[in-house]
């Protein structure tokens, strides 16, 4: 299992990767999520979304993803902290003050931030 230090690296690397404009490929490493939903992440009062997974440690079970870095136009992939989450339909409306485009959440500084945070309460992903 990857360290909480270990996923903000990736998340970083990948946030990075896209403000310079990459997008993830269709065959990227992502965790399907079904009937999702928005909702605000448990504790740090961040966005995340719920929905039914294939989870790699849980199984298909109800989830709780970690807070949300970034969404794709369509709505068809989310970068959390934690993993690439592949979105299949919704289950009730999403954010309503979001916009039609890309979501960039959060940044590379407010990741470091949220580390530190975390850190501080003894919780893990």
């Amino acid at each position: 299992m990857s360290t909480l230090s270990e996923k903000i690296r990736r998340a970083c690397a990948d946030l990075d990767l896209l403000e310079s404009g990459w997008r993830p490929p269709a065959d990227i490493e992502a965790v399907p999520l079904d009937q999702w939903y928005s909702i605000q992440h448990r504790g740090l009062h961040l966005p995340a979304l719920a929905g039914m997974a294939d989870h790699p440690r849980l199984g298909h079970t109800l989830v709780t993803t970690s807070p949300v870095l970034w969404i794709d136009e369509e709505w068809s992939i989310a970068r959390c902290v934690s993993r690439w989450y592949r979105l299949g339909q919704t289950g009730r409306p999403v954010w309503p003050s979001w916009p039609d485009a890309h979501i960039p959440v959060t940044t590379v500084d407010d990741l470091r931030r949220l580390e530190t945070r975390i850190a501080g309460t003894g919780r893990s992903w």
